[in-house]
Formats: structure tokens, C-alpha cells, sequence
């Protein structure tokens, strides 16, 4: 069974975990969610051990060029190293000129920007911040300052492919670093934040 938008039936999940603790059927339902599943009241503790979650994320430069079939994913295993080894052993893609790069980074690897040139990259963006201020975080992670949320997430933005600094990214959110330290746990699943 398929029930999409989970966290808009949290009332579901005890009748779930029933259901999958009567019959251990793995695959038995499948969720899925606009939200990561760490800030959805009640998901850890009813599903825990009975969940496997698998976070999408946005295209690859080989999804956007609808190469995949020709590009294996890459696994660090012997076999797949060596055979990445021999020049010839996959199809290359046709280099790109350093404007391109730059095109691809600024539009982005969500599938309505980076496969519709058409779409307002600026108004998408927008609305999906908006969207996931309103619905994720003031409703979801309970934080009353959105203003200065979005504060945080701009320095944040600002910061990424950088050594993590609390300290620098609190002062540059103008927000204590606790609290830094806390909402960095919003932005960023549980798995990758020390």
C-alpha cells in the first residue's frame, strides 16, 4: 500500500506499526513525504526498526542528460573501481565549458528547474522556501521566529563547502550558537549532523 504525504496522517502510524508487527512483510507499505521524517512527531518512536528511509535527492548531471543507463551508479567496490579504471570502460560525457558548470550549479538539481528551462528559477525557489518555512518549520519544528530563521538559513547558505563553524554561522545569523546548533538539526537529516 502506497500512502503519500504521510505527515498529513500522523494518526495512521499506530494502525502501521500494527499492521507491519502482524505481518513482517518487508515492502508491505511504502510512505512518503515532503518532510524529513526526523522532525514528524511520533515517526521515530512508532516505526523505529520497521522503517527503511531513503532520501531522494536532486538530479545528478547524468539524470539531467538521461544517461543513467549507460552510467552504472558508482559503488567504492574493487570490481567497479578497476573497471572505472580502464579509460574506455564507460561512454564519456561531452565536456562542459566552465559557463555551463555555472548554469547547471545556479538552476539547480530539483526536476522543475533543472528539466524545464522555462520555469522562473527565482519564483520556484522562493515559493519553495516559503513553502518549507510555513509548512516544515513553523509547524513541524515548532520555532516562532521565522524571520530569523531565514536569517539562518541565508548564512547557512552563504557557509555551505565549508568546515562547520557554529560559532561564525550563529554570529553571521545574528542567533546564539545553541540555537545554530539546533536548527542546523532541521536543515540537515540527523545522520549528518555531529
Amino acid at each position: 500500500m502506497l500512502i503519500d504525504e504521510i505527515q498529513y496522517a500522523p494518526q495512521l502510524l499506530p494502525f502501521i506499526k500494527m499492521a507491519v508487527d502482524k505481518d513482517r512483510q518487508p515492502g508491505l507499505f511504502w510512505l512518503t513525504g515532503s518532510q524529513q521524517f526526523h522532525l514528524m512527531k511520533g515517526v521515530s518512536e512508532s516505526l523505529a526498526g520497521r522503517v527503511g528511509i531513503i532520501r531522494l535527492l536532486g538530479f545528478s548531471y547524468r539524470e539531467r542528460m538521461g544517461r543513467t543507463a549507460q552510467y552504472p551508479p558508482f559503488l567504492p567496490v574493487p570490481e567497479i573501481i578497476e573497471a572505472r579504471s580502464q579509460t574506455d570502460a564507460l561512454p564519456s560525457l561531452a565536456p562542459l565549458s566552465l559557463k555551463e558548470v555555472y548554469k547547471i550549479i545556479w538552476r539547480g538539481a530539483l526536476p522543475t528547474v533543472a528539466l524545464h528551462e522555462e520555469t522562473d528559477r527565482d519564483l520556484f525557489y522562493s515559493s519553495y522556501v516559503q513553502t518549507y518555512l510555513q509548512r516544515d518549520v513553523r509547524d513541524l519544528a515548532r520555532i516562532g521566529d521565522l524571520t530569523a530563521f531565514l536569517r539562518f538559513l541565508r548564512a547557512s547558505a552563504a557557509h555551505s563547502g565549508q568546515l562547520l563553524d557554529l560559532a561564525g554561522l550563529a554570529r553571521d545569523a545574528d542567533i546564539a550558537p545553541n540555537t545554530a546548533k539546533s536548527w542546523l538539526s532541521i536543515l540537515v537529516p540527523r545522520s549528518s549532523c555531529a
